[in-house]
C-alpha cells in the first residue's frame, strides 16, 4: 500500500505535469475549427483531472483521521532508521509476492498526450455533435423547440419564430411559468 506521503508526492507531480500539458496545449496553434474544439475538450479533461488531484490533496492535508501526522512523526521520530528499514522490508516483500507486476510511470501517459497534441488526426472525435451543428460551429435547437411546443399554455410558433424569440424569457408572463415550465 502506498503511504500518504507518497500519494501526496504523486498528486503534486500529476498537478505539475497537468499544468505543463495545459500550457503546451494553449500555446499550440490550431489550424482548423475541429482542432480547436478537440483542443478545448482535451484542456477541459485536464482541468477536471487537476481539480480531482487538488481535492484529493486537500483531503490529505486536512488530515481528519490523523494518519498523515502519525506518518510524519514515524519518519522523523527517534526510530527513523527502524521505520525506514521496515518500509523497505514491506516494499521488498511486495515485490517478492508480485514479481511480474509492471507499473507504468506517469510520464508515459503524458507522453501519449503530447503525441496526440502534436499529431492530431481528423478522425479523432472528442465531442458528439449533430450533423446540423457542423462540429460545434452552429447550434441545433430542434430538441429544445420540440419541448417548447409541447408546453401547455404556450402559443404554437414555427421554428424560425422560435429561434428569434427563444432567449426572451422575460416576455413570457409569470402566470404561464409553472413547475412544468
Amino acid at each position: 500500500m502506498e503511504s500518504l506521503l507518497e500519494q501526496q508526492r504523486r498528486y503534486h507531480e500529476e498537478r505539475e505535469r497537468l499544468m505543463d500539458a495545459l500550457v503546451q496545449e494553449k500555446l499550440l496553434t490550431k489550424g482548423s475549427h475541429r482542432e480547436n474544439i478537440n483542443s478545448e475538450h482535451r484542456q477541459s479533461g485536464m482541468l477536471q483531472r487537476y481539480d480531482e488531484c487538488t481535492n484529493l490533496l486537500r483531503e490529505i492535508y486536512e488530515d481528519k483521521d490523523g494518519e498523515r501526522k502519525k506518518e510524519v512523526q514515524a519518519l522523523s521520530g527517534p526510530n527513523e532508521f527502524a521505520e525506514f528499514y521496515s518500509r523497505l522490508k514491506q516494499i521488498r516483500e511486495f515485490h517478492r509476492r508480485h514479481p511480474g507486476e509492471i507499473t507504468v510511470p506517469m510520464s508515459v501517459e503524458f507522453d501519449q498526450l503530447k503525441k496526440i497534441r502534436d499529431n492530431p488526426t481528423d478522425d479523432a472525435v472528442m465531442a458528439q455533435f449533430s450533423d446540423e451543428e457542423g462540429y460545434g460551429k452552429y447550434l441545433d435547437l430542434h430538441e429544445c423547440y420540440d419541448k417548447f411546443i409541447n408546453l401547455k399554455g404556450i402559443e404554437r410558433v414555427d421554428y424560425i419564430q422560435y429561434i428569434q424569440s427563444f432567449d426572451k424569457l422575460a416576455d413570457i408572463p409569470k402566470e404561464r411559468k409553472g413547475a412544468d415550465y
